[in-house]
């Protein structure tokens, strides 16, 4: 059985996904979780508080699901693990009918300067997330299997993470996933011969 502390965590996450962190009112999540207010602050000293461990839950879930099932995933070659990345994202945007967008992004957007400390949470995974694309495509251009173009690795990996996160944006604006599909069929031809490769594997 959860505790009050984890299911105060769970209905902010579903919360500022769905309304955004300003949005989201304390007295709603609480209402959400059936959780009083003496308990939210016994574990939480603030409401920015609740929000950096949330941010924290999310991004080890998507490490879970998305990043470490792709970037890390050793039993697929370099051109096959973007792959994957693209698919997975495009799966996860579509569990909610690409209504919500990229949970990361949106809070990059929304958080601004006002609430620095869970803006460089959300940068840092951001980087950390084009420092392994980058490592992903040094491995493929020192194997051949990836052809760069004239282009630096670390030039491709702030490209393509900006394309993911526009694919995400786009699918929440049209509420479909055909930019993630779109992307997912320009990184087969800007850094591989064309192939679907992996994207049609079980």
């Amino acid at each position: 059985m959860p505790s009050n502390k984890d299911k105060i965590i769970a209905a902010a996450m579903e919360l500022f996904h769905e309304q955004g962190f300003q949005a989201t009112g304390l007295e709603e999540i609480l209402s959400q979780c059936g959780v009083v207010k003496s308990n939210f602050y016994y574990h939480f000293k603030s409401k920015e508080e609740l929000g950096r461990q949330v941010i924290q839950q999310k991004i080890a879930l998507m490490e879970e699901q998305i990043f470490g099932p792709s970037l890390d995933n050793r039993t697929l070659g370099p051109q096959d693990r973007l792959r994957r990345m693209f698919r997975l994202m495009q799966a996860a945007a579509e569990e909610h009918d690409c209504r919500r967008g990229c949970y990361i992004g949106n809070l990059v957007l929304e958080l601004g300067e006002r609430y620095e400390e869970l803006r460089r949470l959300l940068v840092n995974f951001l980087e950390d997330i084009e420092n392994r694309i980058e490592a992903c495509l040094q491995e493929g251009a020192a194997n051949q299997e990836i052809n760069l173009h004239g282009m630096k690795a670390r030039e491709t990996a702030v490209a393509l993470t900006a394309l993911l996160q526009g694919g995400m944006l786009l699918g929440k604006a049209h509420r479909n996933s055909f930019a993630l599909q779109y992307g997912g069929k320009l990184v087969n031809h800007i850094i591989g011969n064309g192939s679907e490769g992996e994207q049609h594997a079980g």
